[in-house]
């Protein structure tokens, strides 16, 4: 089955051949800009993957690249076609910038590591639930309707679990996530004891995998912040992390130690929390106390 590639992923891929070009041509970025009569700045935002590669100016980057070869110049305008297709756009009423690109490469990875301290993740979330954590997030300037449409979109970027061949996803909460009652009322565990059912659910697929990471552990590394790592099936595209700033916000970090580092602590972390079977006990023990 063909891969998907959101027009972000593209964007990057772009960018980065793009670089490669330049580096085995032995320029700098000043002096391509200088060469082809640009602002240092335009070749800057087309290498930083912050805006779309026009035909022209892609032509013109190749021909001082001296890229020929009919396939790599085919490839390569492919991608400049494709990463300016509009992907989440159709939300940025209600989701700022750098969560709708992080969504773009989510929907094209291949295998998804993900440790939350506070809330169960988008991912996994029933939908009246979605609905009470982005009612405990909104602002005074939050309409019902702007609630609604993030309710939405985050219901439709969970379509990547009924794919026929969806990422790997493994995650790890904190028993903090499953112990706080989230819902409209309080002291109605109604809602939340239907999130835990649902994450007992996806326990259960083949590909994901849930653990709880228990208080009696003590503090731990994914205490800091929410992080997520994402891999690709082609190796030319690096791992990424993504760091949790707020709701619907991520910091994005490209680090190659970084991303070493995390994924050490996240395997640490893999080895102290309960396993799946033990998860969907604990779980299970929750649900009673709630009922």
């Amino acid at each position: 089955m063909e891969q998907y590639l959101d027009p972000t992923v593209q964007r990057r891929r772009l960018r980065i051949e793009l670089r490669r070009a330049r580096s085995e041509r032995g320029l700098t970025q000043r002096e391509v800009a200088d060469d082809l009569g640009w602002s240092p700045s335009k070749l800057l935002r087309i290498e930083n993957g912050q805006v779309g590669v026009q035909q022209t100016d892609l032509r013109a980057l190749l021909d001082h690249y001296q890229v020929s070869d009919p396939e790599l110049v085919k490839s390569l305008t492919d991608m400049a076609r494709a990463s300016r297709q509009q992907g989440w756009s159709q939300y940025r009423d209600v989701l700022g910038r750098e969560f709708r690109a992080y969504l773009s490469y989510e929907e094209s990875a291949s295998l998804l590591r993900q440790s939350e301290p506070l809330v169960v993740p988008g991912l996994l979330q029933t939908e009246e639930y979605a609905r009470a954590v982005n009612e405990a997030y909104a602002s005074t300037e939050t309409t019902d309707r702007d609630i609604e449409r993030q309710v939405e979109a985050r219901m439709l970027r969970q379509a990547i679990l009924e794919r026929d061949s969806p990422p790997e996803m493994f995650f790890i909460l904190d028993e903090a996530v499953v112990r706080r009652w989230v819902g409209a009322k309080p002291r109605d565990g109604k809602i939340m004891a239907r999130q835990l059912k649902r994450l007992q659910e996806l326990n259960e697929r083949p590909g994901i995998s849930i653990q709880i990471m228990p208080f009696t552990q003590g503090f731990h590394f994914g205490m800091r912040l929410g992080f997520t790592m994402l891999e690709f099936a082609d190796p030319e595209d690096d791992e990424l992390l993504f760091l949790d700033n707020r709701a619907a916000s991520v910091s994005p970090r490209e680090d190659e130690n970084v991303i070493a580092e995390y994924k050490e602590e996240f395997y640490r972390m893999e080895e102290l929390a309960l396993g799946r079977s033990a998860t969907a006990d604990f779980l299970g023990s929750i649900i009673a106390e709630m009922s």
